[in-house]
């Protein structure tokens, strides 16, 4: 009830000097949709904020249904999930897994098994889900847990930390690129909303998270190796080949859905480096490249392409991978940052005006590092979309104007994107986390301890890699 007081009922209260009464509703609707997402749920509910925001005077119905459901990024995100079942439904992310978890690196030591597991969590989250690198690595983990003797019960702190590090390393991975990843996708696509002539593009924000995701997975393992120091002797008797001895050789089906996505991942980051390795004419052709067209193209050859009979991937089948609620909720929350950032309600220049003597003769660096640091820390109590809704109304205000000229625009939101997926220490951050803790192989206390450790450790590594890349990468 208080929601909904919130969402519609600013519109009747005077709105304080300097905003337009407009401004006034649109804030009540974000304060409104906040407390719905963080306290009833954030399915249904986004469907009642979108409501709220066709009553907003210079907002029209049309734009709502066109700047959320049919925002291009969230076509573009269910693209991407459909596009990744292939590769669940053919096998090849879990023989990769396999691959990687019982190669002879994993079998020279415990340590050298563990750090290959974090490798392959890595690789498969760069171009998963967090939840589809679960389906994989949960019950593969199960198996060595069951080899192993473990049991749930007994509270070791070697099957805890391998349960935690599921979700630490996919979040890290989830941080370095847009790739079927949901909140990565809205930090750059808010962006776009507040500059909308001044995109992030795919190659920009890969060249700076990634070596940010690099260092912080090596910081994740040394932590885990030195400091929360698990028992891993009893790894060590294990036979990891025994994981892998029903595999099979690699099917056509299976080349057929690794060719279809490498080439897809291909056409995502031809536009960004055409220019420095085609001549002129070829780069602007490729420039043109739409990130949904080789996907839609994809999915439909992968429908019409039979292997002993069978699509290498039944059109229907791949639709069930979509995550639909998801995708209402992140097009809910690009509509309410396209209306915050509305220059007609004036409520970016009206938060800059108020905050501005708060920020006023601070460095621009610091400036960033707060900005890092305290959204890294905020994401691990409330959803991690919730934080970029709410740190890009904080920040952007700020780069456009009191720090306007002094650091690339980009790069704090490129930082605040990142930082809002370290979400490992409790289960109101992302969903995969509470998945974790319901599991019963880790308890909230152990989890909450790794995860704010590695979630500031992640902060930081954001703040002394990030910030001189980024500043090198954009220009700065």
């Amino acid at each position: 009830m208080i929601s909904i007081i919130l969402l519609f009922g600013f519109k009747f209260i005077p709105a304080p000097a300097g905003l337009s009464q407009g401004g006034f509703q649109v804030l009540g609707i974000l304060i409104g949709a906040l407390a719905l997402w963080l306290f009833v749920a954030v399915d249904w509910t986004s469907m009642l904020v979108l409501f709220a925001l066709m009553l907003v005077p210079v907002v029209t119905p049309a734009q709502v249904i066109s700047g959320s459901l049919g925002n291009s990024t969230v076509f573009f995100l269910i693209l991407c999930s459909m596009l990744s079942a292939s590769l669940q439904k053919t096998g090849v992310t879990r023989r990769l897994a396999l691959w990687f978890v019982t190669c002879k690196l994993s079998r020279k030591s415990p340590w050298y098994a563990v750090a290959m597991i974090y490798i392959a969590i890595f690789v498969l989250a760069s171009g998963l889900s967090t939840t589809a690198t679960m389906l994989v690595f949960i019950p593969l983990l199960g198996a060595i847990y069951d080899m192993l003797g473990y049991k749930k019960e007994d509270g070791d702190k070697f099957p805890a930390i391998m349960m935690t590090s599921v979700v630490v390393v996919s979040q890290i991975a989830q941080s370095t690129s847009p790739i079927s990843h949901a909140m990565t996708l809205i930090g750059l696509s808010t962006y776009t909303n507040y500059m909308p002539e001044d995109a992030i593009g795919f190659v920009q924000y890969i060249a700076i998270c990634l070596p940010v995701g690099i260092v912080s997975l090596i910081l994740w393992y040394l932590l885990t190796k030195f400091v929360f120091k698990p028992d891993v002797s009893r790894f060590g008797t294990l036979d990891l080949t025994q994981l892998n001895k029903e595999s099979k050789p690699f099917s056509k089906a299976e080349k057929i859905a690794s060719a279809i996505y490498l080439l897809t991942i291909v056409s995502w980051i031809l536009p960004g480096i055409a220019e420095y390795i085609f001549p002129a004419d070829l780069a602007a052709l490729c420039g043109k490249l739409d990130q949904n067209f080789v996907p839609m193209v994809g999915i439909v050859l992968m429908h019409l392409i039979k292997v002993d009979g069978e699509p290498v991937l039944d059109y229907k089948e791949a639709s069930k991978a979509a995550p639909w609620n998801t995708a209402i909720f992140m097009g809910t929350i690009l509509m309410v940052s396209s209306v915050l950032s509305n220059s007609e309600l004036g409520i970016t220049s009206w938060m800059a005006s108020v905050a501005a003597p708060v920020f006023q003769g601070m460095s621009p660096v610091i400036f960033v590092v707060v900005m890092v640091v305290v959204c890294a820390i905020a994401t691990n109590f409330i959803s991690n979309a919730i934080a970029i809704a709410l740190f890009f109304a904080i920040s952007m205000p700020m780069v456009t104007t009191v720090f306007a000229g002094q650091l690339p625009p980009q790069l704090v939101p490129i930082l605040v994107t990142a930082a809002a997926n370290y979400s490992y220490a409790t289960p109101t951050a992302t969903a995969p986390v509470a998945f974790i803790q319901e599991s019963g192989w880790v308890d909230g206390k152990r989890l909450f301890a790794w995860g704010m450790t590695i979630g500031v450790g992640c902060a930081i590594v954001a703040c002394l890699v990030g910030i001189p890349l980024g500043n090198v990468v954009l220009g700065g």
